[in-house]
């Protein structure tokens, strides 16, 4: 177009002192096109740069990031809980730490969790353990990526298996239910009026009664007196429980325990504490069956909320996703059924020995036993057991420091007899003596 113009002008001799236009622009640098091995150094620079804009290793660069659900299964005695937080003991620091090894993600994606979507299913407190959790995220399929991150993780951490997901899927918010399972001594059904043995052994009728307590948190309830920090009127008190049970017993290392499962939408913080809390409250005569329903209505209640040690999540489950995602051809159900004997097997080697080793170690809940007597639960039920309970406890506190005080004076007695007198002299002269030395 540019030699086209410069004829014309020529023709006309508007630009007589011109002979070319390249004299004044130089055409053939316009119209070049780049050169090829310019191209192909910036197409080398764009591989090595990951989404988040970092530059990946030579491993990473073969890869791109996709969008995966990852079942997880660890022990949380030690931790304080699932969720990072900078400068404490996470669950989630060591998997970062460990897929940051394996270069699964970069330590930027590790350090800003946006840029790899992370988002775990359910987030379990303090010393709160899980067979099945489940998060998504962002992460590089490298080859062997599952063993390469266990190979940095600790024993009671394991990455169990990952399925690729749909890129809007959020582990959370896709969650239809979830399954948790509370193991106890059944020491903790024994009643207030016998005296609590870890000997205890628990009869079928106690069983069945629990059983029928459990079916009062059926259906669409409002918790707000099970969890901190929500007020009666709030609609996010709301939960639906679809099931609650007791399992019965069996022995393990000399303690009989017992395992009562849950399955419900989603829960609260200390939700399913408390509400085992209030049933070994009822269950051992120290709160009235009746409170179970009170707590429902709009009084606040003060209820106990039993040790986190035996608290399990077992599973999730995402039976809407799988239904319209799971069969598609591209993606896979989450049923995680090929995983199935690993985590059986991690709950035997890991979850279960940690709880009764540490049950018989620290008595946590014998001792969490003790302090359900200092619950009021609510006015109306604090009943002749409660009082009588208190009353026993306090008379045999008030015996054992008036024991104390008399030993104690006993003790401080000053010999009054003449063989007591010349002892004393003797003593005191062998003392005056050693300081004079």
């Amino acid at each position: 177009m540019l030699r086209k113009v410069q004829k014309l002008l020529q023709q006309f001799k508007i630009l007589p002192s011109v002979t070319k236009m390249s004299e004044v622009i130089d055409i053939d640098k316009l119209s070049a096109k780049r050169p090829a091995e310019e191209k192909n150094e910036d197409l080398d620079v764009k591989k090595q740069k990951t989404e988040d804009g970092t530059l990946a290793t030579n491993e990473t660069k073969k890869h791109m990031k996709r969008k995966v659900a990852i079942l997880m299964s660890y022990s949380g005695v030690g931790y304080k809980g699932m969720q990072f937080n900078k400068g404490v003991k996470t669950i989630e620091e060591e998997l970062f730490k460990a897929m940051t090894k394996a270069e699964a993600v970069t330590e930027s994606m590790a350090e800003h969790l946006g840029k790899m979507s992370f988002q775990r299913c359910a987030r379990t407190d303090k010393g709160v353990s899980a067979a099945g959790q489940v998060v998504s995220m962002k992460m590089f399929l490298l080859d062997d990526v599952v063993d390469r991150i266990n190979q940095h993780l600790p024993d009671q951490i394991r990455v169990m298996d990952y399925k690729r997901v749909i890129n809007s899927f959020d582990s959370k918010n896709r969650c239809d239910y979830r399954t948790y399972s509370y193991m106890t001594p059944t020491f903790a059904f024994q009643p207030i009026e016998q005296f609590t043995t870890d000997a205890f052994r628990v009869k079928d009728e106690t069983i069945d009664r629990v059983n029928s307590l459990l079916k009062y948190y059926h259906g669409s309830k409002n918790f707000h007196n099970f969890t901190s920090g929500k007020k009666f009127n709030d609609p996010s008190a709301f939960r639906y429980i679809k099931d609650f049970s007791c399992n019965k017993p069996f022995i393990q290392d000399g303690l009989e325990f017992s395992i009562l499962k849950v399955r419900g939408q989603s829960f609260m913080l200390h939700q399913i504490r408390k509400m085992v809390g209030l049933i070994l409250a009822v269950v051992r005569g120290l709160a009235h069956e009746s409170v179970i329903n009170k707590a429902f209505e709009e009084d606040k209640l003060d209820i106990p909320k039993a040790p986190g040690l035996g608290l399990v999540l077992e599973s999730v489950h995402y039976d809407h996703y799988n239904e319209k995602w799971g069969s598609d051809g591209m993606h896979e159900a989450l049923t995680w059924d090929e995983s199935k004997d690993k985590v059986e097997a991690f709950k035997r080697d890991f979850i279960y020995p940690t709880i009764i080793s540490t049950e018989k170690t620290e008595n946590t809940m014998m001792t969490w036993l003790g302090t359900l007597l200092y619950h009021s639960y609510a006015n109306t039920s604090l009943g002749g057991k409660l009082i009588k309970a208190k009353k026993d406890l306090q008379e045999v506190h008030t015996s054992m420091m008036e024991e104390k005080s008399d030993t104690d004076s006993k003790a401080l007695e000053i010999p009054t007899s003449s063989a007591d007198k010349q002892n004393i002299d003797t003593t005191e002269t062998m003392t005056e003596e050693t300081a004079k030395k």
